[in-house]
C-alpha cells in the first residue's frame, strides 16, 4: 500500500481492500469477537457524522477518557476525520486533573467509558461551561442527564445522515495539519499538550512498524496500556492502520495473561513494570516445579543465555550449542511460552521507563529477548531502538532510520526527524525551549557509543549535585537498587548533601515470596521494619550496587517503605514515572532522619 496522506485515508483504505476481515477483536462473554475493516470505517463514519450533528467542527477537541475498547478508536479517527483533535485522558486521572485537560484544550464535547466516569465527567461540566455534550460508550442508568448521550445514539445520529460534510472533512485533510494532542504525564506541574501532525502519525507508525519487522500480512497486537500514552496509540491505531494488523483489546490490567493467550500477538511491548510482574510469576512457577523439570529448566536457560548472548554480539554460534539450543526451544521454551500467549510473538519490547539488566539477562535465559526502545511524546513515540539485526542489551537501540540523533555539549540528547512534534498547544514559551536551532532538546542526558547505542544517564533536570559539588544521575542509581528483590522503587536523594541515600518501597509478590522462603513475616507492613530484612537489603547494596558506582555515588543509608509508590497514592504518573517532589515532600521527615548523625540501622558501607 502508497503511504497514505493521513491514516482516515488508511483506514478507508483498508476497509476497502481488506473488507470482512478481522481488524479488531472484542471479548463479549467467553470469546473474542471480530470486526472487520468495512464495519470499522463504517462505524467512524457514523461516530464522525453523529458528532457533525452535536456540533463538532474542524479544529474542535474531543477528550477520550476510557479504558482500551473499539471505541476508543472510533472516536479517535471520528474526530481526526472532520479536523478536530482527539485527547486521551488516563483512566486513572483525578477530577481535577481531567478539568484541567478539558479546560486547556477548550473541549465542548467529551467521551467518557462508564458511569464512574460519567460522574465525574458531569462534576467537570460544572465546573466548566463550555463542555456541553458527554458521550458516554456503557451505562446502566435508566435515564441520563441532559446533554450526555450514550454510544449508540451518537451512532445512530449519523446512521442515514448525508455524507458530505464528513468526505468534505476527509478530503480536505492535509499531512502538515494538526491531527492530535498527547498530554504528556508530567512529573511536575501540570501536564503540556504535544501537537503531532497527520504526517508526524504517518512517517512515525510507518518506521516503527518497518524498524520492528512487521508484516503487511498475519500481525496481531494486544492493546492493554493507557491509550493517553503516544507509546500506546502507536502500537493499538497507528501502527496497525498503516499495515493493516488486527488489535485485540484486554478486558483489563488484570486480565492481560488470560488475554494474551488469547490474542497470541506477534508483537509484544511492555514497560519494564510489566517485564518485573512477569519475572516474578514465572520465578513463582519454576521454584513450584519438581526438582527433576526444575534441573532440565536450569540447562535450558543457560544454553539459552550462551547461544543468545553470542548471537546478539554476532559472533559463530559454535554447532553444538546451536544444537543444543533447538533442543531446548522445543523441549522447554514452545512449551513455555504458549502457556504466556507469546508462542507467535517476534518481536518483544520495553520502554517508557529504564529496566534492570537483570531483568534483561532473565529473559534472554528463558528465549525472550527484550529490544529496549528510547523515545518521548515529542517525537511521536520512537526514537531509537534496538532491532533484530542490531541489538546491545543494557542500551537503548540505534536511531530510527530516518531520524537524527545528536549529544550536546552539556550532554542533552538532541533530535530530529518526522516524528518531531509541532510544539506544545497554546504553550510558545515551552514550545522555542523545545524547538530550536532547527533540533528537538528532549531535555534527557545520554551518550553515543562507538557503535552508535544510545545510553540514557538521566533527566537534564535531574541530575544531583551534592555538597561536594560532584553531579550524578539518581536513574541510574536507582535502577540498578530495583535489580535487588524484593525492591519495586527505589529513590535517591543527594541534592546539595554529603551522600547520597535512597527510599526503597517493596513489590509485594517478590517481598512475599523471599518472606515464605526464609520465614520472615509476610505481613508487609511488619517484614519492612524487620531487621533481618534490612540486612538482607544492606548486603545487596554493598555487595552489588556501590561496587559498581564512583565513591561519591554509593546509597549510605537507606529506608524501607510497606506502601509501594502508585499512580493513586499520587507517587507515579501514569505513565508509571516517579513524581521526584510529591515523594520527597511526602517522606520529608524520614529523609531528614537518614540525614541524622546517629546511625541508621539502614547504613551500608558506601565504594
Amino acid at each position: 500500500m502508497d503511504t497514505p496522506r493521513t491514516l482516515v485515508h488508511a483506514l478507508h483504505d483498508h476497509a476497502t481492500r481488506r473488507q470482512y476481515r478481522p481488524a479488531l477483536w472484542t471479548r463479549r462473554g467467553r470469546t473474542y469477537i471480530p470486526t472487520s475493516w468495512h464495519e470499522y470505517a463504517l462505524r467512524v463514519k457514523r461516530f464522525a457524522l453523529g458528532l457533525h450533528a452535536l456540533g463538532f467542527r474542524g479544529g474542535s477537541t474531543l477528550p477520550i477518557l476510557s479504558f482500551n475498547r473499539e471505541e476508543w478508536l472510533v472516536a479517535d479517527l471520528a474526530a481526526m476525520a472532520l479536523g478536530g483533535l482527539p485527547v486521551g485522558v488516563y483512566t486513572t486521572s483525578s477530577a481535577e486533573q481531567v478539568q484541567y485537560i478539558v479546560d486547556h484544550c477548550e473541549a465542548e464535547h467529551l467521551v467518557v467509558e462508564n458511569d464512574k466516569h460519567l460522574a465525574t465527567a458531569l462534576a467537570v461540566r460544572e465546573r466548566v461551561p463550555r463542555l456541553r455534550h458527554i458521550l458516554v460508550l456503557e451505562s446502566h442508568a435508566a435515564s441520563l442527564p441532559e446533554g450526555v448521550l450514550r454510544y449508540s445514539d451518537v451512532q445512530a445520529l449519523g446512521t442515514g445522515a448525508d455524507e458530505a460534510p464528513y468526505w468534505g472533512a476527509v478530503n480536505a485533510l492535509q499531512p502538515e495539519g494538526l491531527a492530535t494532542l498527547i498530554y504528556t504525564s508530567g512529573t511536575t506541574g501540570n501536564p503540556k499538550a504535544v501537537m503531532l501532525s497527520h504526517r508526524n502519525l504517518v512517517w512515525t507508525a510507518e518506521h516503527l512498524m518497518r524498524a520492528t519487522g512487521m508484516r503487511e500480512e498475519g500481525e496481531v497486537l494486544l492493546s492493554y496500556l493507557p491509550l493517553a500514552h503516544i507509546a500506546e496509540q502507536m502500537l493499538s491505531l497507528h501502527g496497525p492502520l498503516s499495515l493493516g494488523a488486527e488489535v485485540y483489546f484486554a478486558q483489563s490490567m488484570e486480565s492481560v495473561p488470560n488475554d494474551l493467550r488469547e490474542a497470541r500477538p506477534t508483537l509484544f511491548f511492555g514497560v519494564p513494570r510489566v517485564w518485573e510482574k512477569f519475572k516474578g510469576r514465572i520465578e513463582e512457577v519454576l521454584r513450584e516445579q519438581p526438582p527433576a523439570r526444575q534441573k532440565v529448566v536450569g540447562w535450558a536457560r543457560q544454553v539459552a543465555a550462551e547461544r543468545n548472548a553470542l548471537a546478539l554480539r554476532h559472533e559463530r554460534v559454535p554447532l553444538y550449542l546451536e544444537g543444543q539450543y533447538q533442543l531446548a526451544r522445543r523441549t522447554v521454551f514452545q512449551s513455555l511460552l504458549g502457556k504466556l500467549g507469546l508462542d507467535r510473538t517476534r518481536f518483544f519490547s520495553t520502554g517508557a521507563a529504564p529496566i534492570g539488566r537483570d531483568v534483561l539477562e532473565f529473559f534472554t535465559s528463558l528465549d525472550i529477548v527484550l529490544r529496549e526502545v528510547y523515545g518521548q511524546s515529542e517525537v511521536c513515540g520512537p526514537t531509537t531502538l534496538n532491532t533484530h539485526e542490531a541489538t546491545r542489551l543494557g542500551s537503548l537501540g540505534r536511531p530510527l532510520m530516518g531520524i537524527e540523533v545528536r549529544i550536546a555539549g552539556d550532554g542533552e540528547i538532541l533530535v530530529r526527524g518526522g516524528g518531531v512534534c509541532m510544539g506544545y498547544f497554546k504553550d510558545p514559551a515551552a514550545s522555542a525551549e523545545l524547538l530550536h536551532d532547527g533540533w528537538l532538546h528532549s531535555g534527557d542526558v545520554g551518550q553515543l557509543d562507538s557503535e552508535g547505542f544510545l545510553h540514557i544517564t538521566g533527566r537534564k533536570k535531574e541530575i544531583l549535585v551534592t555538597s561536594g559539588g560532584k553531579k550524578t544521575a539518581p536513574a541510574h542509581i536507582e535502577m540498578l537498587l530495583k535489580a535487588v528483590s524484593p525492591v519495586g522503587h527505589a529513590l535517591v536523594v543527594g541534592e546539595r548533601r554529603k551522600f547520597l541515600v535512597a527510599l526503597l518501597t517493596l513489590e509485594p509478590e517478590r517481598a512475599r515470596a523471599l518472606a515464605r522462603q526464609h520465614g520472615w513475616p509476610e505481613d508487609l507492613s511488619v517484614l519492612a521494619e524487620d531487621a533481618r530484612l534490612r540486612q538482607h537489603l544492606q548486603a545487596a547494596i554493598e555487595h552489588e550496587v556501590n561496587p559498581r558506582l564512583a565513591r561519591f555515588e554509593g546509597i549510605k543509608r537507606f529506608a524501607v517503605l510497606a506502601q509501594d509508590f502508585s499512580i493513586e497514592g499520587g507517587e507515579l504518573t501514569p505513565s508509571m514515572k516517579m513524581r521526584r517532589q510529591v515523594i520527597e515532600a511526602r517522606y520529608k521527615a524520614l529523609i531528614e532522619s537518614l540525614y541524622a548523625e546517629a546511625v541508621s540501622p539502614g547504613e551500608v558501607q558506601a565504594g
